[in-house]
């Protein structure tokens, strides 16, 4: 409703529109580049389309795509006007289709809007580190925890089974049970390897308000692995809990 007001004031008197926290996240994932360009781009949900078109800026040899089976009908029309041949579609489901794990490794792999969807999520974080070529780039964004009292500790809030006014408080659908906090993104992301791991501004940069409900990380998988990560801890039969494809 706040939202909504504040559009229809900009409006009223002229004042420019909130910029896309998306675009201004590839902006920093283009500093945090420099002059590398990722040959291969592994995009996840790519939702309308206009990421895509961001990466393909970058001038990759391979932009695959990957989205669940209900979004290939609304996803095709756009693909037919944006008719790269630099882009592969897959059409599956990131954690459970057997065509992930023939997938090869990329040198950057965007996942915006995504992460909270599933309960999984370590071992999604886990995913996306073993999708990636050593050196290769994540972009992570995700919904986090509504609830203010979590929002500065390193935890997860369940919210299930999520009733009518907690949807209508926190704005989300039946599928989404867990929101992680900002801390706990960077945790898992310890966790599973990756290094460099850089907080975004691009929230913030909108509205304090966008930046209390969401948060994106641009991190590197390092070139060799680290035994001290929690991955690597375990040495006997069994201990450790392995790859995530």
């Amino acid at each position: 409703m706040i939202r909504r007001l504040g559009r229809s004031l900009r409006r009223a008197v002229g004042w420019p529109a909130a910029p896309d926290y998306r675009t201004l996240l590839f902006e920093e994932l283009r500093a945090y580049l420099a002059a590398r360009r990722p040959s291969r781009i592994l995009e996840i949900g790519p939702k309308d389309g206009l990421d895509t078109r961001r990466l393909l800026t970058l001038e990759p040899k391979r932009l695959t795509l990957v989205d669940l089976p209900r979004a290939e009908v609304a996803n095709r029309r756009w693909l037919a006007e944006i008719g790269s041949p630099a882009i592969e579609y897959i059409s599956a489901n990131l954690m459970y289709s057997d065509v992930i794990p023939a997938l090869p490794a990329h040198d950057l792999v965007w996942c915006t809007g995504v992460l909270y969807h599933n309960p999984e999520q370590l071992r999604m974080v886990r995913l996306l580190y073993d999708l990636l070529e050593p050196g290769g780039v994540l972009v992570l964004e995700s919904a986090t925890t509504r609830n203010p009292r979590l929002r500065d500790a390193s935890c997860v809030e369940i919210v299930y089974p999520p009733s009518d006014e907690l949807k209508r408080k926190y704005h989300i659908s039946a599928n989404i049970t867990h929101l992680p906090s900002a801390r706990a993104l960077v945790a898992w992301m310890q966790m599973v390897g990756f290094e460099d791991i850089v907080a975004s501004t691009s929230h913030r940069r909108v509205s304090r308000a966008l930046a209390r409900a969401r948060a994106a990380f641009i991190a590197t998988r390092p070139i060799a692995p680290r035994s001290t990560v929690y991955y690597a801890l375990g040495q006997e039969d069994g201990y450790e809990i392995g790859r995530a494809r």
